[in-house]
C-alpha cells in the first residue's frame, strides 16, 4: 500500500512527463555544444562532464526512488522540479571554466527523483488500463519528448547559447506549476496497473529476476553508447562537415528512432520474457555506433544512429518492464532500474576520457565506447556458455 498515492489524474502525469524530458534534455544534450562554444571545452573534457552526470545519477535515482516513496511521488516532483528550474536559471550567468561542472551535477541531483516518482505514480495512479500498457505509452511519452528537446535545442543554440539554460528553467517551471494546479484524480471503484493482468502475470519470480538482470546489463550498455556519442557529437559534426545545427539534427535521429521503437514495444508484446530480443539488442547497439564513428559518410552515419535507437528502444522498454514487474516497491525499484543506466553513463565515458588522455586521442575515445559494450557481450556469452555446459 503507497502512504503518498498519486493526486493527479494519470494523464497530468504523461503531460509532466513530456515537459521534463523536452527540457531535460534541450539542455543536457545541447550542453556538449555550449561548453565547446562558451568555455572552450574539448572532447576529453565533455567526456568527464557526461562520467560526472552518470557518476551522480546513480546515487541521486537510486535514493531518489526512495524517498519519492516515502516522502511521496508529488512532492518530490514538485520540488524537484523547482530546484532544477533555479539551478538553470542562474547557472548560465558565472563565467567560470567549471560551471558546467557545477550545474551538471545540480541538475542532477534533482533529476534522479523524478524520473522513478514519475514510473511509480504512473503505475499507483487509479485506472483501467495494465501496467505494460501505461509504461508503453510513458517511453513513447519522454522518448518523444527527448527527440524534441534536442532537435529544438538547434534553434536555442543558434538564437543565444545560453539560452538552452534559462528557456529548460522556464519549462521546469511550467511543469511546477502543472504539478501544483493540475486536477485531481476521483479514482473510486479503480484499482492501480498492478491489479490488472497482463502477459508476465503468470510468469515464476525467478525467471523475472533473470530476464530482469540481462536487460539491466543490456541498457547500462545501451546508455554507455548513449552518453559517450552524445559527448562526442560535436566531432561527430565536424568529421562529416556539418554546421552545429545539422549535427544536432542528424544526431536526434537516434532519439526518434527510439522514440519509435518504444511505440512498437507497446503494441506488440511478443518481446515479453523473449530473451532472444535482448540479446540482438545487446549486438546491435555497439555495431551501429561504430558504423556511425568510423564510416565517413551522413547517410551511412544516419542509418546507423537510426539502427541504434531500435535496439536501445528494445533495451531500455525491456529494462524498466521487468524491474517494475518484478518489484514490489514501485518507486524503489524504478531508481535501481535508472541508476542501473547511471553505471553505463558513468563508466563508459569516463574511461574514454582517460584512454583520450593517455595518448589515445578521439580515435582511441571513440574505440573506448564501442568496444566497452563488445567486451561486455563475448563475456556474457561465455558465460550462458558455461551454464549450459554446467547442466
Amino acid at each position: 500500500m503507497v502512504s503518498n498515492p498519486p493526486r493527479l489524474k494519470l494523464f497530468n502525469y504523461f503531460v509532466v512527463e513530456g515537459i521534463c524530458a523536452f527540457a531535460g534534455i534541450l539542455f543536457l544534450y545541447c550542453a556538449f555544444f555550449w561548453t565547446g562554444k562558451k568555455f572552450g571545452y574539448s572532447a576529453t573534457e565533455n567526456l568527464l562532464l557526461t562520467a560526472t552526470h552518470g557518476f551522480t545519477y546513480i546515487f541521486s535515482s537510486k535514493y531518489g526512488g526512495k524517498i519519492a516513496d516515502r516522502f511521496g511521488y508529488d512532492r518530490t516532483l514538485f520540488f524537484c522540479s523547482l530546484g532544477i528550474a533555479a539551478t538553470l536559471l542562474v547557472g548560465w550567468i558565472p563565467d567560470w571554466r567549471w560551471t558546467p561542472f557545477v550545474v551538471v551535477v545540480l541538475f542532477t541531483i534533482f533529476i534522479g527523483p523524478i524520473w522513478p516518482s514519475l514510473e511509480a505514480a504512473v503505475l499507483h495512479c487509479p485506472g483501467k488500463t495494465s501496467m505494460p500498457n501505461r509504461l508503453g505509452f510513458y517511453n513513447i511519452t519522454w522518448g518523444t519528448g527527448d527527440a524534441l528537446g534536442f532537435a529544438f535545442s538547434a534553434f536555442f543554440f543558434n538564437w543565444n547559447p545560453d539560452s538552452i539554460l534559462w528557456a529548460a528553467g522556464i519549462f521546469y517551471l511550467v511543469q511546477s506549476a502543472w504539478l501544483k494546479l493540475g486536477p485531481s484524480h476521483h479514482g473510486q471503484g479503480e484499482g492501480i496497473a498492478m491489479d490488472i493482468p497482463h502477459s508476465g502475470t503468470a510468469v515464476p519470480r525467478e525467471v523475472k529476476r533473470r530476464f530482469m538482470h540481462t536487460a539491466w546489463l543490456a541498457n547500462a550498455l545501451g546508455f554507455l553508447l548513449v552518453a559517450g556519442t552524445t559527448a562526442l557529437n560535436p566531432q561527430l559534426g565536424e568529421k562529416l562537415g556539418l554546421s552545429a545545427t545539422a549535427t544536432i539534427w542528424l544526431s536526434s535521429t537516434q532519439l526518434f528512432a527510439r522514440a519509435a521503437s518504444f511505440a512498437i514495444c507497446w503494441k506488440w508484446e511478443a518481446w515479453h520474457y523473449h530473451r532472444g530480443w535482448s540479446l540482438w539488442a545487446l549486438w546491435i547497439a555497439p555495431v551501429s555506433i561504430a558504423m556511425a564513428f568510423f564510416i565517413n559518410n551522413t547517410v551511412v552515419v544516419f542509418a546507423a544512429l537510426a539502427l541504434f535507437g531500435l535496439a536501445h528502444g528494445l533495451s531500455y522498454s525491456g529494462s524498466l518492464y521487468y524491474s517494475l514487474d518484478y518489484g514490489d516497491n514501485k518507486g524503489e525499484h524504478g531508481g535501481l532500474h535508472e541508476a542501473i543506466l547511471g553505471i553505463g553513463i558513468f563508466s563508459g565515458p569516463l574511461l574514454a576520457a582517460l584512454v583520450a588522455w593517455l595518448g589515445g586521442g578521439l580515435f582511441g575515445a571513440q574505440w573506448t565506447i564501442v568496444g566497452l559494450p563488445l567486451l561486455f557481450n563475448f563475456l556474457a556469452l561465455s558465460w550462458f556458455a558455461q551454464m549450459k555446459r554446467a547442466r
